[in-house]
């Protein structure tokens, strides 16, 4: 071989250097020609060297992630709330532990764990620990592997290899499931949506997938749908939820790009291949994305309504947004349980990783596709209607339904205001039936019993919901008690019954004495005293409170938590129509201070935190000096302020919202034990 390199070498040089020789011209000119002045020709000039390029920069290569499974022990002494496993001089990323991660001492089997990371390949690793008190410790790791234990000690981490094959095989089990310990997927996204099956089909199979992807690299949705009993769904039937269909809240792990696809194959083997969810990470005019997909046509996508939805019209507990966050960064099971391999992975019997996985799927199901059961109301007592409170009027309501269409709400409300809620919630189960002259009795017909403000009747809609969810508003004639409402295709009525049993029927459903849309009102202000406050639960605190808002943008909803805790409930839920709005001295009146009263652990209130999330999404986190009763706090744009008011005209303000006796975040507690 050196030799033939030789040989290259040579031919190679030799060329180049007869390429660069200029011959001498031959003599031409015959002896007895007269003799003339030699000609001097001048060489041509060598040509200018070609610029040699700069070499192009090498790409920058991604970093390559291995997959690591590791056994962590917790022998500190202390609980820990966070613990990160991070790229030394890198960010730390998210927590490997769930907050309140108990020590040997307290709990002899939660203090050790066996988890899987994702991290960058041949990086040094940190560990850091947060405990309970907010101390910390951490240590440089080097580099770690497959099977390492990290072990907290009293006096700090230590670090080292499990070489016991038992105790290996438990932790390949885990890295083979998948689903890493702080649900961080390098390289993919998390694609999260509510789903609906409006097909009218029971749906066997579904794959979502990226565009230029392979249907068939991901799993089949429907072998993942199990129920709260762990019992394996056969197929994804059609339907409201409140019919006994499944709406599924999930996410899936894919590569990022616009537009994704899914492929449907129905129980009577018809399928749809390519159904387009375009523009799934292009904001809407509002900023925000979609995450919502409804299925309402089995063999025509463009009849799907993909959307943002930020769930104020479902009864989940909780909006859209922050349901799906809570599937993704808590649960963290996607709908399909399909997550991505990365080098390193131990092999494992495959048999045992689906069942490990299966586990985990049923184990997500309360939060992965179904509303949480509402508990069964307490039986109400037949007692007369209570009093109308002061400023209002109660309305005995009855609507025919004769669209032609089920009814799935009915709203009552002052034109041009929010809508509120259902006026049948507390009444129906499922829609309401259009008529049917088959139909035993008149389920078409139902009843209601509603407070609205007298001064307002003058000017109402009833707007009709349909279960196809089209809608249709009607503009009443001044509202009086004991009307009927009948809807047809084409024709609406409004008029005061005279008759006797529709209005004993209205009679009955008034006498539990409470509004059928869940909703209590408390006297308008100033027509009648209020009632006296409840007492304080043991163990806490009732704090009267006030908030002014000078920031210069309308605040959506205010928190206040003990620090680190969760978030819970807006202080202001009970007390407030919409935002609250910033300072305006051109506005009537002072509505930018609103007035609250809570109850929180009297433990607790020397470390506290106030969270204001504005109209415009943002947020700003304020840490609190110990907590009293009658506080105001004050947001500026630049500045927070928190004292204790003595000023007589608001701590009046704030006793006359305590005066109700509830909180008002809605937050009852029982006292502590």
């Amino acid at each position: 071989m050196k030799k033939v390199l030789s040989i290259v070498l040579a031919l190679t040089m030799l060329l180049g250097a007869i390429a660069c020789t200029t011959p001498e011209p031959a003599a031409t000119t015959p002896t007895d020609a007269p003799k003339t002045e030699p000609v001097v020709t001048e060489a041509p000039k060598a040509a200018e060297p070609e610029p040699v390029a700069e070499p192009e920069p090498e790409p920058a290569q991604e970093a390559q992630y291995v997959a690591l499974g590791l056994t962590i022990k917790n022998k500190s002494g202390k609980t820990v709330d966070e613990l990160y496993i991070y790229p030394t001089g890198g960010d730390k990323g998210v927590s490997v532990v769930a907050k309140g991660w108990p020590t040997k001492k307290a709990d002899g089997e939660k203090y050790e764990q066996n988890i899987y990371i994702v991290r960058p390949a041949d990086a040094d690793m940190t560990a850091l620990a947060v405990f309970e008190d907010g101390s910390t410790t951490s240590l440089d790791l080097g580099k770690i592997e497959m099977y390492g234990e990290v072990k907290l000690e009293e006096t700090g981490f230590e670090y080292e290899v499990e070489d016991d094959p038992a105790d290996q095989a438990a932790i390949a089990l885990v890295v083979a499931t998948g689903k890493t310990a702080d649900n961080v997927y390098p390289g993919y996204v998390k694609v999260a949506a509510e789903m609906k099956n409006k097909t009218g089909k029971n749906i066997v199979e579904l794959y979502l997938y990226e565009e230029g992807g392979d249907p068939k690299a991901y799993n089949n949705l429907i072998d993942y749908l199990y129920n709260a009993a762990g019992e394996k769904f056969v197929s994804w039937t059609p339907g409201k939820a409140k019919e006994g269909g499944r709406y599924v809240f999930s996410f899936f792990l894919r590569p990022e790009t616009q537009n994704y696809y899914i492929d449907l194959v129905y129980d009577d083997g018809t399928s749809l291949e390519g159904a387009l969810i375009d523009d799934w990470w292009k904001p809407n005019g509002d900023g925000n994305l979609k995450n919502e997909i409804s299925m309402k046509d089995a063999a025509d996508d463009t009849a799907w309504k993909i959307e943002y939805d930020d769930g104020t019209d479902d009864d989940y507990g909780m909006l859209m947004d922050e349901r799906l966050a809570y599937e993704m960064e808590v649960v963290g099971v996607p709908a399909d349980g399909w997550y991505p391999t990365y080098p390193g992975v131990p092999e494992v019997d495959p048999a045992e990783a689906e069942a490990a996985l299966v586990e985990l799927v049923k184990a997500a199901v309360p939060f992965a596709g179904e509303a949480a059961a509402e508990p069964e109301p307490e039986p109400v007592a037949v007692v007369p209607a209570g009093e109308v409170p002061a400023g209002y009027t109660g309305l005995h309501l009855m609507l025919k339904n004769k669209s032609g269409k089920e009814i799935y709400k009915v709203y009552l409300f002052p034109t041009g205001e929010d809508k509120g809620k259902n006026i049948f919630k507390t009444v129906l189960e499922g829609n309401i039936p259009t008529e049917d002259e088959t139909v035993e009795g008149k389920p078409h017909e139902v009843f209601a019993y509603v407070f609205r403000e007298t001064e307002k009747l003058g000017a109402m809609t009833l707007r009709v919901r349909y279960a196809d969810e089209t809608e249709q508003d009607f503009e009443l004639k001044p509202l009086e008690d004991y009307t009927v409402f009948t809807v047809k295709a084409d024709e609406f009525k409004q008029k005061v019954s005279d008759d006797a049993e529709d209005r004993a029927a209205m009679d009955a459903v008034a006498a539990a004495g409470v509004s059928t849309d869940g909703v209590e009102f408390a006297p308008i202000a100033g027509e009648e005293p209020a009632a006296e406050a409840a007492a304080v639960p043991a163990g806490y605190t009732g704090l009267h409170l006030m908030l002014k808002n000078k920031s210069g943008k309308e605040i959506y909803k205010v928190y206040l938590f003990p620090n680190g805790e969760d978030k819970g409930k807006n202080i202001f839920k009970t007390v407030l129509e919409g935002n609250i709005p910033t300072e305006d001295e051109t506005a009537e009146g002072k509505p930018h201070e609103v007035f609250a009263y809570v109850f929180r652990e009297t433990e607790k209130l020397g470390a506290m935190t106030l969270r204001v999330r504005y109209a415009d999404e943002t947020e700003q986190d304020f840490e609190l000096k110990p907590l009293e009763d009658y506080t105001v706090f004050t947001v500026k744009a630049d500045e927070f302020k928190q004292k204790v008011s003595d000023d007589a005209e608001d701590r009046a303000a704030m006793d006359a919202v305590a005066a109700a006796g509830v909180s008002t975040d809605g937050v009852e507690f029982a006292p502590i034990g």
